[in-house]
């Protein structure tokens, strides 16, 4: 059985928000979500080992399908972190969790993030990114 793997912190952005509007395209929808998602769960930036990246479309609706290496891009503390980008259609956030959890339990990483944008019908929907964080079993899960 593998060890527990916990989800330290996310953020979700207003799936009201007009993103264009404001002059913004998706790599500020990623910044924003990165950032946002590794202070809520207080990890820095430099302790992320790896990236996973959940997006479907983005190269028919943004012109853009290399997300993986856009998380570094927009967020310079990672560069060079390992990173991939997941396409399956409405699972591809699923993908990306499920990926980043066996890298996790694999004992290859510890904490990774991963981050999930979609554009349905229309508007921007963004899923958040999730910070995970590999947890030994010696250690006391984090508090709810």
């Amino acid at each position: 059985m593998p060890e527990p793997v916990f989800i330290l912190g996310g953020h979700q952005t207003d799936f009201a928000r007009v993103w264009s509007r404001e002059g913004c395209d998706i790599s500020h929808m990623i910044e924003t979500s990165s950032r946002a998602a590794l202070e809520d769960a207080a990890v820095e930036a430099e302790k992320v080992q790896s990236i996973h990246v959940g997006n479907a479309f983005a190269e028919l609706q943004r012109n853009q399908a290399h997300l993986g290496s856009m998380v570094a891009q927009v967020v310079p503390e990672l560069y060079g972190v390992p990173a991939m980008r997941h396409e399956g259609a409405c699972a591809s956030a699923s993908l990306a969790v499920l990926a980043a959890m066996a890298e996790i339990e694999a004992g290859r990483y510890d904490c990774i993030l991963v981050v999930t944008e979609t554009l349905a019908n229309g508007q921007v929907n963004h899923y958040g990114p999730l910070a995970f964080h590999g947890v030994r079993l010696t250690l006391e899960p984090p508090p709810l």
